[in-house]
């Protein structure tokens, strides 16, 4: 049973923050990120990209078909895949 994120949640709800700030913060947390760009609208974080490094042995297909807005960058050195990096963008969820 999974409490443990929603106990999270309601913890740090209650501390004052909002669930955009919440979706940042789990983010920074993750430790899978590069960078992190926050896109603000009318005061409110509206998007949140996230850099990221993959694997150069993952299939770029599967990277393809893990999120519905990504960009990839793929760099090849002597005929080999040295780097894959992806930005994704996502909605922050202001509920």
């Amino acid at each position: 049973m999974k409490t443990e994120p929603m106990e999270k949640t309601d913890k740090l709800e209650s501390l004052g923050l909002s669930s955009s700030e919440i979706q940042v913060l789990e983010m920074i947390r993750n430790k899978r990120f590069l960078s992190i760009k926050l896109i603000i609208k009318n005061g409110e974080v509206d998007v949140i990209e996230g850099l990221e490094r993959l694997d150069t042995e993952a299939r770029i297909i599967d990277a393809l078909k893990q999120h519905d807005f990504q960009n990839l960058e793929i760099k090849q050195s002597h005929g080999k895949i040295v780097c894959v990096n992806r930005t994704f963008r996502k909605k922050v969820n202001h509920s």
